[in-house]
């Protein structure tokens, strides 16, 4: 047989975010779902392009699965059919969008639809340990749950005898009866198993996180496993144009075909993940991957893309394949794991571990108490160990020291470098454990006992910074000595906690609030020595400023400072730096669009646009938290004039997204995404669309935990709910979240009286539910 040589046919571009899921309607029709909270219907037109031609909306969170379920009695024209990461399934109208059906019942993210052989039947599986199928004939009857997974089930599929088959992160694939009774627990996958597929009347297929493809009968035996991959596979389905064809996706960014077992072809992605894989009846394999681009595949001549979209994509490809062999910490790219590593639980307290996310590198930790892995931060480029160093979570160490701190509790790791202050990096060490401040005096000295110093080192400022490892420049803050302020304290200002002008007498109503807010304060002379530091580290491509430029682009940070159009030029030139060294930029950005005139040359119509979308760029998982944090602080400062509040208003849409798409939120990054959401409360809480706003916010309050922010974000939902012209849409959204509405009542009858505020706000919501 001749080998088929694929190429690039169709780039679909219309999501913001990835690609999480793609499958196939009647009649050529390509879905697609994303985590921008939506999918789509291509359609196709032409010999080989498509378009789209309807957009599904209603999920609350990122939409993770889709699938076509064929016209049934219920629903003669079909239905697509989404799954959520709001827990939910929806179904909408193929045509026009409008949703026909909600489905709830799974209490986690759901991660897969599949239509089943008998008509009407729809079947789902989540992260919450269990399958479930639906008739959806009948909706008001009680879906059969699958249930006996340890963990999530990533897949189910129907095998040609009837029976179901699952597959789950414990390494297991179990075999069901159709009344959900268990028939079988196949064992053989040694890792998260991703992916079914039918193969034929009597066999099935199964992917893995353990880079193997396997072929099982319906009894359970395995047949063959299959080779090729050298990451996790994602996604697998059967090709109907190749013999024993099958196609799979996964975690090295590539695509391989396959035939009888053996793969035929590699198609290389320009992306770190393809998330999901499927064909076409005419052979044409359609991808999802993280760059949220949909991209089809063919073998046919006819449909290959121009010769210029091909070098292109061939000159992308090689990019990302260049970047993989960089190493860092002394470690090939290439060989550390992808965040898929991260759904397994960690062993012990304090557990790290390596996370490639495209080029960056990111170190976790696992928390017992939290039962979660918290970022770090990133692992910089290093060579290995030199003589006498320890490697740390990617850095050398003079010492890594084994700290007791309770009985029965796992030994910390505290890394220690002999031109480190103690004192600092003890104040650290308590704080990234959550301790006591009266253990600094006890870890400083043991430092300097086990470390044998003789002598302390000296240091500019006696603080060492938490990305650079040099000066400390703590972003946004005021001339605190390093230490967090106390409780009282905004974390960003060093300034009192922000109040409104009725928190201080607490008789007087908090909602509505009708005023922006804003970050003022800032240590310019660390924002300056911090930018001369990077500015003398600037890489390749980037011009270094002189001296009296930075002293120019830091005055912008000045309330009424004397400046030329020239020195915002600088700044806007400045903002292009690399990421790891943009966060002192973006404070100096964030207190200069606070002057109306440099406001409205940040936000002007040429250059605005495209700077508020770099701004939510850096609000993606894969960016630094200083990054995110001070982008939202731009972003609340912008409506400080006209100019930057039109813009951020316009793109308001996005900024929502973005802030739900947030991955951990500290508390910093709590209070500049909750200080955004009251800005934007104040500006929409009249519009019609404020309820979208309203649902972004309950959900944020959902996931705070810092007082300050979660009081910001109370007075942003009782603005919305004191002023929506769709009011009792935005009481719903409230009452319907048990978790907030419970708070809610909780927080209203708390007598703490650093609690007071929240307490009078929860109530003043209450009385207009």
């Amino acid at each position: 047989m001749a080998v088929p040589d694929y190429k690039l046919s169709s780039v679909l571009c219309g999501h913001s975010m990835d690609v999480r899921c793609v499958a196939t309607t009647t009649e050529s029709c390509i879905l697609s779902s994303s985590r921008d909270r939506t999918a789509k219907l291509w359609h196709p037109e032409g010999v080989k392009d498509f378009v789209n031609v309807v957009t599904y909306k209603g999920h609350k969170n990122f939409v993770s699965c889709v699938c076509w379920l064929p016209p049934c009695e219920a629903f003669p024209e079909g239905l697509v059919i989404t799954g959520s990461n709001d827990n939910t399934i929806l179904g909408y109208n193929l045509q026009d969008g409008k949703v026909q059906i909600h489905l709830t019942g799974h209490e986690n993210v759901v991660c897969s639809v599949a239509p089943s052989n008998d008509s009407g039947i729809l079947m789902s599986s989540s992260w919450d340990n269990t399958a479930r199928v639906w008739n959806v004939n009948k909706p008001q009857m009680t879906p059969t749950v699958l249930k006996g997974h340890q963990a999530a089930v990533w897949a189910i599929i129907q095998l040609a005898n009837g029976a179901f088959a699952t597959a789950s992160a414990d390494k297991h694939i179990n075999l069901w009866r159709r009344d959900g009774g268990k028939i079988n627990s196949l064992t053989g996958h040694t890792d998260c198993v991703r992916g079914l597929a039918v193969a034929s009347s009597n066999t099935f297929l199964s992917c893995a996180n353990d880079v193997t493809v396997r072929l099982w009968t319906n009894n359970g035996e395995c047949l063959n496993t299959f080779h090729g991959h050298t990451n996790y596979i994602y996604s697998i389905c059967i090709n109907p144009t190749i013999p024993q064809g099958f196609v799979t996706s996964g975690e090295d960014g590539a695509v391989r075909v396959w035939s009888a077992g053996d793969c035929i072809r590699e198609l290389r992605l320009p992306v770190e993940s393809v998330w999901s894989v499927t064909c076409l009846n005419n052979g044409d394999i359609v991808t999802g991957s993280s760059d949220g681009i949909v991209r089809v595949f063919t073998k046919e001549p006819d449909r290959y893309a121009e010769e210029t979209t091909l070098s292109q994509f061939e000159d992308e490809v090689q990019k990302v394949v260049a970047a993989s062999q960089q190493e860092i910490g002394g470690f090939k790219l290439s060989e550390i794991p992808g965040p898929e590593v991260l759904l397994e639980p960690g062993k012990s307290d304090g557990q790290t571990k390596l996370v490639r996310r495209g080029t960056n590198v990111k170190c976790y930790s696992w928390s017992v108490e939290q039962n979660t892995w918290n970022e770090i931060g990133d692992v910089m480029g290093a060579s290995p160990p030199s003589d006498g160093k320890t490697m740390y979570q990617g850095k050398e160490y003079d010492f890594v020291f084994s700290v007791d701190i309770k009985d029965g509790a796992p030994a910390l790791k505290l890394p220690f470098n002999r031109n480190e202050d103690p004192w600092v990096v003890a104040q650290a060490f308590i704080h990234k454990h959550d301790l006591s401040q009266g253990y600094l005096d006890e870890v400083a000295n043991f430092i300097i006992k086990n470390a044998k110093l003789d002598s302390l080192p000296a240091s500019s400022n006696g603080f060492a910074d938490p990305f650079t490892g040099e000066a400390r420049y703590v972003p946004g803050s005021g001339p605190v000595a390093g230490l967090p302020p106390p409780s009282a304290a905004d974390p960003f200002t060093g300034a009192g906690a922000y109040t409104t002008a009725a928190a201080a007498a607490t008789d007087k109503p908090l909602v509505p609030h009708d005023s922006y807010i804003r970050f003022d304060q800032a240590n310019l002379k660390a924002i300056h020595d911090k930018l001369k530091e990077f500015n003398s580290k600037v890489g390749d491509g980037f011009n270094a400023f002189s001296d009296q430029q930075i002293e120019n682009i830091v005055k912008l940070g000045e309330m009424n400072c004397i400046y030329n159009a020239e020195t915002v030029t600088l700044l806007k030139r400045m903002l292009e730096w690399p990421k790891d060294i943009l966060f002192p930029v973006l404070d100096v950005t964030r207190l200069a669009v606070r002057n109306a005139e440099i406001n409205g040359q940040i936000f002007d119509t040429n250059h605005g646009p495209n700077f508020v979308r770099y701004l939510l760029s850096l609000l993606t998982p894969d960016n630094l938290p200083a990054n995110q944090m001070l982008a939202m602080r731009v972003l609340v400062n912008a409506f400080s004039a006209l100019a930057g509040e039109m813009l951020v208003l316009a793109a308001r849409e996005s900024v929502l997204h973005a802030l739900v798409s947030l991955a951990q939120l500290n508390n910093n990054t709590q209070i500049a995404a909750t200080s955004l959401l009251l800005n934007l409360s104040v500006a929409l809480a009249q519009q019609t669309d404020s309820v979208e706003l309203a649902e972004c916010i309950v959900h944020l309050l959902t996931r705070i935990t810092d007082s300050e922010a979660y009081f910001r974000g109370l007075v942003a939902l009782g603005t919305i709910l004191a002023e929506s012209p769709n009011k009792i849409v935005v009481q719903t959204k409230i009452v319907s979240n048990i978790q907030l509405h419970n708070k809610l009542k909780r927080d209203s009858s708390d007598v703490d009286p650093s609690f007071k505020k929240i307490c009078v706000c929860s109530q003043q919501i209450l009385k207009m539910l």
